[in-house]
Parts: C-alpha cells; structure tokens; sequence
C-alpha cells in the first residue's frame, strides 16, 4: 500500500491557485497558508492510510481500522493559523505526526519562540508579534515549553567543562535590579572571562548573588576549576581591587600572578586628590603603566612617590603596597600588555548586557536573570569563536615597526 505522493499534493496545491497573476503583486500571504493547508491535510492522510492499512476507498486483507470521517482542528504554524481537516479512525485515536496532542502550534512555533527570546525579544514583544503575524495569541504551555527548553540550556551553558588552556582570566561582577516593584533589591552577576593561548576569548561562566563576598567568589572559582580551567594553564588573572576577590582567588588558584586594574585604580586615585591636581596625579600615573619594560615603570613609580608623598601621604602609600599586583602584566608578552592591564575586556561584556538586558528595569525572578544573561554571554560566545584577538593587535605592531 502506497501512500499519497508528492506528485498528488503538488496537483491539489495547483488546483488551489486559480490566478498566478495576483500572486506576483501581493497575495503570496494567502497562497502560501493555502499549500501549507494542504501540505499538512496530506500528510496527515498518508499517516492514517498507513494506520489504516488501507487507502481512502480501498479494500484489501491488510486493513487494520476503519475511517471515520474527518474534524477540524485551527495549526499556529509561525506565520500563519490554519484550518485543517484530519482523517479520524473507528478503533483509536489519531492525531498526526507533525502535531502534539492539546498543543495547537507545531514545533517549529517552539523553535521560533525560542529563538525570538535569544534575540533579545522580551515575553510581551513575542506575544505581540505572533498575534500580528499569524492573528493567534501562542499558548501559555508553549511560552512555559519555550522557557524550560531555554532554562535547560542555561544549565548546560553554566556546567559545560572547559577544555580549553586559558592563558589570562578576566573577574569581575555585574550589577543589577532583581524583582519588579517596592521590593526591588540588588543583584550580582559574577563572571568569568578566558583567554586561551590561541587567542580565542570565552565567556567561562557566571553566577548570580546577593552580595560580592569573599565565599561568594571562592565557590563560584572553585566550581571553575571543577569544569576544567586549570590554574597550572593560567599566566595571570585580572580583576578590580575587591579584596574578597583577591583571597579567594589566592586561595582556590595558589600563586597565580594578579594584575589589578588600572582603570580602577586611576579612577580611585582621581577621586582622592584635589581637583587642582587631578591632571598632574594621573600623568604621572600613565607614565608608569606605559613604561617600555618593568625597571622603567618601577623607576617612574619612584618619581611618582617621591612628587607626591608629602601632600597624599596615605595615597602614595597604598600604590607602593600594591606596585606589585599593578605591575603584573609585564611579565607578560609585551603584545598583550596593553590589553591585560586593565578589566576592559570583561567591562565591554557587561556593557553589552546592560545595553541589551538591564534597560528592562528590573528581573521578575531568578530563572528570567538567568535566561536574560546567557541569551547575551551565548549570544558574545558566538560571535567570538574562532577569532584571534591578537591578530589585530600583532599587524597594527608591525604597521608601527615598518612605520619606525
């Protein structure tokens, strides 16, 4: 027993478009939910003939069943609803292959929903843009489906090992409203950045909590390492002045070099001078981090100090105990100094988020924090893989060096 060929699905389709002419100048919106109408009425009748043993009218010793009849049932298809009739049995139920029972959208609906979300769609604006499309509302299972599917993938986002040899990690937090409305609190997003010694930049992982503390970041490194990022691999880690950052990083990672950012720490030196002074203190400090080898930046430290120990005494005296965390990098290759120096790199990541997630205003629950910051980091991921962050840096040395 055969059953219904393409060749008779494509005769009905043509039987269906009467005048090819108003399909050039505009109708293609009814057309195609018509062939989409027939496409799924047959394959809907080739699998019951198949159940039945039989085709429609035809007698024969392998029928298993009996038809009868047909029902109607409304198919959300992605750009459209249809109508569509499907073949019923005598002896059990049938509903076809291509559908779910009490589910009115087909798979492909999920599929779309869900890539919608990772395109920074928000749950109203999909809501909104299906009814326009197709005139149906999707269901609250297929948004609830929709979201389960998303929350796997965080999951496995968030516990994939890491098998990549990752030359310089990157450490900071991300700040951010959690709850809509008078109980609105703060939130932190503590993240990890690699870079691997083939120059491919990784969103590692992320973690979401209550307070930047020191058992905080010691949990959350600690789980890397259980992943797979091997402090052995590790050249240098990066991060801002956070002291429990500091220690747990001590603690899980052992003797690692740590470079503190001087972005950070130029903004916190700015602050603590006069404003009268404010030009001539960072000047000072530029001439440190973009000395041409470490004797040079320690020598211009030592001219930094002396200039101005006795009018910020307890400032001099802080940059002189961490001279070391901020002159980490040069023990780096000299290509990269520049870049890690600084958090920048994991700065832009979190600009991203903000640009794109955290003008919602505020997160409703957990899972919408952790859905909305794994549709940005994936989303970062992609666009990275395969890429050389030091190619760019290495033809720009070269242009120079030619240039020289």
């Amino acid at each position: 027993m055969s059953s219904i060929t393409l060749k008779e699905v494509l005769e009905k389709a043509a039987c269906r478009i009467c005048d090819e002419e108003n399909l050039v100048y505009g109708e293609l919106n009814s057309a195609m939910a018509g062939l989409t109408k027939i496409l799924f009425e047959a394959m809907a009748e080739s699998e019951i003939e198949r159940r039945a043993g039989v085709r429609l009218h035809e007698r024969g010793e392998t029928r298993t069943d009996h038809r009868n009849g047909y029902r109607r049932r409304k198919v959300q298809t992605s750009y459209d609803v249809v109508e569509i009739r499907i073949p019923r049995l005598r002896g059990q139920g049938f509903v076809p292959s291509f559908l779910e029972p009490n589910h009115r959208a087909i798979a492909e609906v999920e599929s779309w929903v869900a890539k919608a979300f990772l395109s920074g769609l928000s749950r109203s604006e999909v809501i909104r843009l299906l009814e326009r499309t197709t005139g149906c509302r999707p269901s609250d299972d297929l948004l609830h489906r929709v979201q389960e599917e998303l929350d796997r993938q965080v999951k496995a986002f968030r516990e994939r090992p890491l098998s990549g040899r990752y030359q310089y990690l990157f450490l900071d937090a991300a700040w951010a409203k959690d709850i809509v409305g008078v109980n609105a609190t703060r939130i932190c997003i503590m993240t990890a950045v690699g870079v691997t010694y083939s120059g491919q930049k990784e969103i590692l992982g992320f973690e979401r909590t209550v307070v930047e503390s020191e058992s905080a970041w010691r949990g959350f490194l600690s789980r890397l390492k259980d992943r797979g990022l091997k402090p052995a691999d590790l050249c240098l880690v990066i991060s801002d002045e956070h002291n429990g950052l500091l220690n747990a990083a001590s603690e899980v990672l052992g003797d690692v070099p740590h470079q503190l950012c001087w972005a950070h720490r130029c903004r916190n030196v700015r602050k603590a001078v006069a404003a009268s002074d404010r030009k001539e203190v960072i000047a000072g400090l530029h001439e440190v981090y973009d000395a041409k080898h470490l004797r040079a930046a320690k020598d211009a430290s030592r001219r930094w100090e002396l200039r101005w120990q006795q009018k910020y005494p307890a400032l001099v005296q802080t940059v002189r105990e961490d001279l070391g965390y901020l002159l980490a990098f040069y023990n780096c290759d000299e290509l990269h100094w520049e870049y890690v120096r600084t958090t920048n790199p994991i700065e832009r990541v979190f600009r991203e988020l903000r640009r794109q997630q955290f003008g919602c205003g505020a997160f409703a629950n957990r899972d919408a924090c952790h859905r909305a910051v794994f549709r940005v980091f994936n989303w970062l991921n992609e666009l990275w893989r395969g890429k050389d962050i030091w190619q760019p840096r290495l033809r720009k040395s070269k242009h120079l060096d030619m240039a020289a």
